[in-house]
């Protein structure tokens, strides 16, 4: 069993519906380079990866003042407010809709009339919603499945940073706890 086919069953996978471009890398493109030229489309996830890195230190505040960890709560608001704001007024993302994937924290898959191949990289651009954290990654085709003149690309992430991997597992846990809530209040 290869690296990719573990991790594939080490993370839930769910169907969802996020803001999405994937786009062929050139040989002398670097994420670190990509990830420069998308800095306000990143501010969600970095203040997220923040939020993360300061969790122990906020539950000691909360445990000793709650009223001082209740006024950060509310900055962390205002600070997801304005980010929100810089994401919806950047005219890259103004025009761009909604599709439906299969997430995992391994990899994605995904509809496209593209001409792509096995073993192209490409460069993913993936907005959580209804969070708006905007993720950038590196992913590789590993198959193409084409069915009734479909065509699924299933795409394995090569590149990406732990944090963001972090986001999308948490996401997928999130949505599947509030499918289970739903499916229990319709029960």
């Amino acid at each position: 069993m290869s690296n990719s086919e573990k991790e594939r069953r080490e993370y839930f996978r769910i169907t969802d519906r996020v803001v999405i471009s994937v786009t062929k890398l050139t040989n002398s493109q670097k994420l670190d380079d990509i990830k420069d030229e998308n800095s306000s489309f990143l501010l969600g996830s970095a203040i997220n990866a923040l939020d993360n890195e300061s969790q122990t230190l906020a539950n000691i505040i909360k445990r000793s003042n709650p009223d001082i960890a209740h006024y950060f709560d509310i900055i962390n608001k205002k600070i997801d407010l304005i980010s929100n704001y810089i994401l919806d007024s950047s005219p890259e993302n103004s025009n761009q809709t909604e599709t439906e994937i299969d997430l995992s924290g391994s990899g994605i898959a995904i509809q496209s009339n593209d001409d792509f191949s096995v073993d192209d990289l490409l460069m993913i651009k993936l907005l959580l919603l209804p969070e708006k954290k905007g993720i950038i990654c590196v992913g590789c085709i590993k198959r193409i499945k084409i069915e009734n003149n479909s065509k699924t690309l299933c795409i394995d992430f090569e590149d990406i940073a732990e944090s963001d991997r972090e986001l999308i597992v948490k996401h997928t846990i999130s949505k599947q706890l509030e499918e289970a809530r739903l499916k229990n209040n319709y029960d």
